[in-house]
């Protein structure tokens, strides 16, 4: 009895001195995409648009007896959104009055001036944050029997004399012609698209990727609009090659890919992806990155 037992010690310490190997998946044998949680949805407030022509000054144009309220802009984009919120006549009030941040002005009556409230908004990785709001004035008033104060008109050397105009604004921007009071706004220019395939939600869009072999690699499909990053509204992959993946649709989740498969010596695969976007939902975008697996496997 006393023989055996330090045999059997002896034995249960090799045994647990035996290293562990790890080995590659075989071909029959995948690892199932870990759980993509729900996607975020973006909330789109209604009647947003994609600025392309920025708020300068408010204007004041005086032309004899008639004076009138306009503001003024210029093409360019911030990479901000906005939409309309309220629009109000010479003398209502509004909810939005002392909100904005180039305020309201009055007529000399001191009625408050007619225009439209706009609210301004920039994209975050939250969605889309309010951050000011700004009056457009676009009213005009006409001063019958009275002579309009020598400090705001022009001397008319001729019937072609232009009237005089006084900026509110501090900027040294010449102002345009003043708006006609019911003028139709033009539909903002539509940003220029564009979409590709990146390997992290805020990464760089790529062309190629390599991947190693039995690895799960998340693919992040994105659209720009005028280079700025816009939210998804959804993507379907078109053509692949991955021996597991997560999804043939989504929106803001990634695709998630595996190969256990090795391609041919020079071989590479390409994910090729239908993309849409919140800013223009009807506009098709299509993206593609080439795919090379390398081995050995590594496996998570």
């Amino acid at each position: 009895m006393k023989t055996r037992t330090p045999l059997l010690l002896t034995t249960i310490l090799l045994m647990s001195s035996v290293p562990g190997y790890a080995r590659e998946p075989r071909e029959d044998q995948g690892f199932p995409p870990p759980p993509v949680p729900d996607p975020v949805a973006f909330v789109v407030p209604a009647g947003l648009y994609y600025v392309t022509d920025t708020y300068v000054a408010d204007v004041v144009a005086t032309s004899d007896a008639t004076t009138v309220y306009s503001t003024t802009t210029v093409h360019q984009s911030t990479g901000t959104y906005a939409r309309v919120i309220d629009t109000v006549d010479t003398g209502a009030s509004s909810a939005f009055d002392g909100m904005a941040f180039n305020g309201r002005g009055a007529l000399t009556n001191g009625q408050a001036l007619a225009g439209t409230y706009y609210e301004n908004f920039v994209l975050t990785a939250g969605g889309y944050v309010p951050v000011s709001i700004v009056f457009f004035q676009d009213d005009s008033e006409t001063k019958r029997g009275q002579s309009v104060p020598s400090s705001t008109v022009a001397p008319k050397a001729s019937s072609s004399s232009p009237p005089a105009v006084t900026v509110t604004q501090r900027r040294d921007e010449v102002p345009p012609s003043p708006s006609t009071r019911g003028q139709v706004p033009a539909e903002p220019a539509r940003p220029t698209m564009r979409a590709g395939i990146s390997l992290a939600p805020d990464g760089p869009t790529l062309a190629s990727a390599e991947v190693l072999r039995g690895r799960l690699v998340q693919f992040w499909p994105r659209v720009f609009a005028n280079d700025v990053a816009v939210p998804i509204r959804s993507w379907r992959l078109l053509s692949a090659e991955p021996d597991r993946l997560s999804a043939i649709s989504g929106s803001a989740q990634p695709f998630v890919a595996q190969w256990i498969r090795m391609p041919s010596p020079g071989v590479s695969w390409s994910l090729r992806f239908e993309i849409f976007s919140e800013v223009a939902p009807t506009e098709r975008l299509e993206a593609v990155i080439s795919v090379t697996v390398r081995s050995p496997a590594l496996v998570d």
